[in-house]
């Protein structure tokens, strides 16, 4: 799992909140530090941090949104919610396909087994074999991984990225007086 830098150093706990905003840019650079992981779809873990690293970064903009040009804040955090979204539903179809592969396995040699203990005859219409279901929904994950991977690789050029790095030091670099209420 992503780990967090330590901010301490960048805190001042006896300033006003404002002056602590460059743990922002900290926080923003954890998470681009993963951006070369997203060209390949097989780097499951590091798209999962990622994911991780979005939300202690939207967590901590929610922390100084008070602080900083409403507007600005807003569209970040609009935009960096949604960073954070579209990989976890990634990340839920990551999770669930093996699962749902490993279940069709389990089953199949369970329907195995139930054709070998009746002799290999079928009695009757023909049992309905839950492995069947299983493979249609395990492809059904694959390909919406698939989708959803593809969205998503559109959606992280169409930011882009520096545009975030540029968008936060304007908003942390804003003196407090010049935001609007």
């Amino acid at each position: 799992m992503a780990k967090a830098v330590p901010i301490y150093k960048l805190t001042q706990t006896e300033r006003p909140l404002r002056d602590s905003a460059p743990v922002l840019m900290v926080r923003l650079q954890e998470m681009l530090d993963y951006a070369d992981s997203i060209r390949s779809p097989e780097n499951v873990a590091e798209l999962h941090n990622l994911r991780i690293a979005a939300k202690r970064l939207r967590y901590t903009l929610e922390l100084f949104a008070p602080t900083l040009d409403p507007v600005g804040v807003s569209d970040l955090l609009d935009r960096v919610t949604e960073i954070q979204e579209r990989i976890g539903v990634i990340h839920d179809c990551d999770v669930l396909f093996p699962l749902l592969q490993d279940t069709m396995e389990l089953e199949m040699e369970r329907e195995k087994r139930v054709i070998k203990k009746r002799g290999g005859v079928s009695v009757g219409p023909p049992p309905f074999l839950a492995a069947e279901g299983l493979a249609g929904m395990t492809a059904q994950k694959r390909d919406e991984r698939v989708r959803l991977y593809a969205e998503f690789v559109a959606f992280w050029d169409a930011l882009p990225p520096d545009r975030l790095i540029s968008e936060l030091s304007r908003l942390v670099a804003a003196p407090e007086e010049s935001r609007t209420a």
